[in-house]
């Protein structure tokens, strides 16, 4: 027994020793099982992998060619050469396993080459971007990518992917040694490139920290930091009514102004104002992994509290259709079932902490003054005179035949009071002169 208990003593102490130390650069992570299972699909890249989670896979192989002319072209325009570039990850490596989550089985040489390969290929992306937009007259018309749309919409939502990621810094020191890095800001380009995720919120810094691509997108959708501490007044969690029920007891939307964040939701005398956000093929694999990545690696969950506001506001098609009414939704999916389903399916197995929703202060304002009784027969008075409006008033013909039957109608019964009073007066004659003849 005691040899047994010494060989377990030393293989545990074996085990404990070569456990690899934790890194605060930690940020780039696998999705969780119980998150992959709600849609495995929207974590998945289509047709390019990025980073070392997904290299190698047999489905994402026509893509490494176009990976290497982006490298090509990369060079074209950089200040340095390749064994140059390639020593800058090199001297990096260390740091850059550091932002994994797990221990990566790629040697250095195999590493530093993924990380190398694919980072030259985004900047050139970003740069190949930033020319097709403001250059047109130089645009390569046989671009692999971005001559078709099928492609560009792929490798977009692929970037948008948490396991699909490669370190900013990385990003950031690469594209230093371009020439167009004197004129033009990789923060800036990045944001050029994921314009069409970020419902209209406008690049105000460019001093954010960020780790990766994912969360540079995060990071531009945050509100300001005076408005972080006021979603987080009230400790309480509570969810709100949908939409219709919300409408019905008299409140109303109000799409928001200006460049503030998606997430900015303000709540006060009775309208509840919210960003305009387009419903479009990469909102779900956008909530997701942005949602995915709150999960593992943040505290403050401002994506996944929006997720679960919008799941609380829209339970049916009719829902959706009274934000797309009032400019908070546009949609580009397809049906309102589809945008309804995929609002209702974002958040599940995600927090349950109350202390984590942004949003309770927000909602405790709309259940309050949905349940105030003025307000509903205010909104009842409000929907009967929409209904007249529409279905009898809704041109002058129509107005004027309402009129000519409520007069008609108060004639009528004006008619038939004066033939009752004609016949009581009758009656009562009648029994008079009976009962004069009587005495």
């Amino acid at each position: 027994m005691n040899q047994i208990v010494k060989e377990v003593v030393v293989t545990m102490k074996t085990k404990m020793d070569n456990l690899p130390l934790l890194s605060t650069e930690r940020c780039i992570y696998r999705v969780p099982e119980k998150l992959r299972r709600a849609n495995a699909e929207a974590y998945t890249p289509q047709v390019i992998s990025i980073g070392p989670f997904h290299y190698g896979k047999k489905e994402l192989q026509l893509t490494e060619e176009i990976k290497l002319r982006y490298v090509t072209g990369f060079l074209r325009h950089c200040k340095f050469d390749l064994p140059a570039c390639t020593r800058m990850i090199s001297e990096s490596e260390d740091r850059i396993r550091q932002f994994y989550q797990e221990k990566l089985t790629q040697g250095s040489y195999e590493f530093v080459e993924i990380i190398l390969v694919d980072a030259v290929f985004l900047v050139e992306l970003f740069i190949t971007n930033h020319y097709w937009n403001h250059d047109p007259e130089h645009r390569d018309l046989n671009d692999e990518i971005f001559s078709k749309q099928w492609m560009s919409n792929a490798v977009f939502h692929d970037l948008l992917l948490l396991e699909n990621q490669v370190p900013f810094f990385v990003l950031e020191n690469l594209y230093s040694l371009t020439t167009l890095s004197a004129t033009v800001t990789f923060f800036k380009l990045s944001y050029e490139y994921f314009r069409d995720v970020l419902h209209g919120h406008e690049l105000v810094s460019t001093r954010v920290q960020v780790k990766h691509l994912v969360d540079y997108v995060r990071a531009l959708q945050l509100p300001p930091f005076p408005r972080r501490m006021m979603h987080k007044e009230s400790k309480k969690f509570q969810l709100t009514r949908s939409a219709k029920e919300l409408q019905e007891a008299g409140v109303k939307f109000r799409q928001g102004e200006g460049t503030s964040s998606v997430l900015d939701v303000d709540f006060k005398d009775g309208i509840l104002v919210m960003r305009h956000v387009v419903v479009h093929e990469w909102t779900e694999p956008y909530f997701r992994n942005m949602i995915a990545y709150e999960q593992c690696h943040h505290d403050e969950k401002y994506i996944s509290s929006y997720a679960i506001l919008m799941d609380s506001l829209i339970n049916t098609p009719e829902d959706v259709d009274i934000l797309i009414s009032c400019g908070i939704l546009e949609n580009r999916l397809g049906s309102t079932d589809d945008v309804a389903h995929l609002f209702n399916s974002m958040y599940k197995e995600t927090m349950r902490d109350s202390s984590e929703f942004v949003y309770s202060s927000q909602c405790l304002g709309l259940n309050a003054y949905s349940r105030n009784r003025w307000h509903q027969w205010k909104a009842a008075w409000y929907r009967w005179r929409v209904i007249l409006h529409r279905d009898y008033f809704s041109n002058p013909w129509s107005g004027i035949s309402v009129v000519a039957a409520v007069v008609l109608l108060v004639l009528t019964l004006f008619q038939t009071a004066c033939s009752f009073l004609d016949i009581y007066a009758g009656d009562a004659r009648r029994l008079f002169r009976r009962r004069k003849s009587h005495y």
